[in-house]
């Protein structure tokens, strides 16, 4: 039934083509033996993509909606001489983690196929937060370095987003006696703000166009002479497909230790008992995907994961907003207990040890009322983007939703505050399991097959910010393996 409704969904919305392309781009990289990622994104949450080998996390198995990935009452289309056009800005979409090493070859493989058609996706970079005081402070103020750091520092980061220089003026009291004193500064940096600051290319979007792109869009050329769109990615998608391919390392370093151990991934159970057991006192996090990060590490420390859904649970919370709820969720995973914030929800929060720690958990609670799961993403966009009128409406929406099924009215407040507070720190489950398989994948192979593990991570240090402090962080932790790295030999070498 779920892939029916799947399939009807996809073909009523027009995705299908869409669909069928991502599939082609899939189905190249394995025909050209180049390894892919598990899955990323929403597009994790789709049954249809993962029977035709789109994903590799079962959405049924996992609890993943699908509707978290395509909303029907969200997508729009027109008709236009028989021809349907999509609203790209509103289009599903499918991000693809591909080795490292070969992303060339699957961009090199869509401009071919599409010729004249395709172009890197154009960035542009404004002037705000820090930078924007920090600049005018040295350029207008003639302020030095040293002072205008110290400033720009007090402007605060809430839920990882740096605040507005307006709002840090009415709550924060130093920075506002500051900009009083340095009237000229704080005006012109208010006339700058938002300004764009420089162009730049998006790491890993790829444009592609029905037409010739040179009909539909503008492009130039980047400083490696490759074409970029000159509209930035929220145009660019509006009247085109955006494709977000990622060069990914750990899938590189995934697929090299299973080549030299003679396995596949599909191979590695993700519910194997010698995964978890080496989270319950990690020491050596590195080359672990998404732990070895020192936040990361910690959250996995604390939390001592005991299956793939805690493992999950340590990537949503290892992020500014979520940070506040580790403790909370860490007593959940390691004695079963949980403060119930009320028994109507407690089926749906109770997996989280009481946190409404996934985007889809809110999904959920809007449908336990009386909304439809479309209808539910809608609201949970609605509150996240904090668009005030409409807001006003969903909330006299839900207060109707609640009389109509006859339920207290303390479980719509308590619906509401929920959707609110966790606007700022919710996470997608899809992406988050989907990538806490990918972390189970390396820590399986890592402490299975050291030897092999620690080989792969050394080939792949040259392609690292710093090569030489990227081996020196392998060799350290090679040693708790009772693993000695020799140095180069002009015969035995083979790397």
């Amino acid at each position: 039934d779920r892939a029916k409704y799947e399939l009807e969904t996809l073909k009523e919305l027009g995705f299908i083509d869409y669909v069928l392309l991502v599939w082609d781009v899939i189905n190249f990289c394995k025909t050209s033996n180049i390894p892919v990622g598990l899955g990323r994104g929403s597009a994790a949450g789709s049954l249809i993509l993962y029977l035709i080998g789109v994903t590799r996390i079962d959405p049924v198995k996992y609890n993943l909606y699908f509707e978290r990935f395509i909303s029907k009452i969200r997508a729009k289309k027109q008709v236009v001489n028989g021809i349907t056009y999509l609203d790209g800005s509103l289009m599903c979409d499918v991000d693809l983690d591909i080795c490292y090493y070969n992303r060339h070859k699957v961009l090199e493989y869509l401009e071919n196929k599409f010729k004249g058609k395709t172009s890197k996706i154009l960035t542009l970079n404004t002037l705000s937060g820090k930078l924007l005081i920090k600049e005018c402070g040295k350029i207008v103020g003639e302020k030095t370095e040293e002072e205008m750091t110290t400033i720009s520092s007090l402007i605060p980061k809430v839920f990882g987003q740096v605040k507005d220089i307006t709002t840090a003026y009415k709550e924060i009291s130093k920075f506002q006696e500051w900009c009083d004193e340095n009237k000229e500064v704080y005006e012109i940096a208010l006339k700058l703000r938002d300004l764009i600051k420089n162009k730049g290319v998006h790491p890993s979007g790829v444009l592609l166009s029905y037409d010739d792109l040179e009909k539909v869009c503008p492009t130039e050329f980047s400083s490696d002479k490759e074409p970029v769109s000159s509209f930035d990615m929220n145009w660019v998608s509006l009247f085109n497909i955006k494709l977000d391919i990622l060069g990914l390392r750990s899938v590189s370093v995934v697929h090299d230790v299973c080549k030299n151990i003679g396995i596949k991934v599909e191979d590695i159970n993700l519910n194997d008992e010698s995964i978890y057991r080496n989270l319950q006192d990690l020491k050596t996090p590195h080359g672990l995907f998404q732990i070895e990060a020192d936040t990361n590490f910690k959250v996995c420390q604390k939390v001592k994961p005991k299956n793939l859904e805690e493992l999950s649970g340590v990537l949503a919370l290892a992020r500014p907003g979520a940070l506040q709820f580790v403790d909370k969720y860490a007593r959940y995973t390691n004695t079963g207990e949980y403060e119930s914030i009320h028994p109507f929800f407690d089926e749906i929060l109770k997996q989280t040890g009481g946190v409404a720690l996934y985007q889809e958990q809110l999904m959920q609670m809007a449908h336990k009322i009386g909304f439809t799961l479309d209808e539910a993403e809608i609201l949970r966009r609605i509150v996240g983007k904090k668009k005030i009128e409409e807001i006003k409406a969903w909330q006299k929406k839900i207060d109707a939703k609640i009389k109509q099924s006859k339920l207290p009215k303390e479980v719509g407040d308590i619906l509401w505050k929920i959707m609110e507070d966790s606007a700022n720190y919710s996470f997608n489950k899809s992406h988050s399991l989907a990538y806490a398989a990918l972390a189970a994948v390396t820590i399986y192979l890592k402490f299975n097959y050291p030897q092999q593990f620690f080989l792969s991570l050394l080939k792949m240090s040259r392609n690292e910010p710093d090569p030489i402090g990227e081996i020196s962080k392998i060799q350290k932790e090679m040693h708790e393996f009772k693993i000695e790295l020799l140095p180069p030999h002009i015969i035995k070498s083979d790397m």
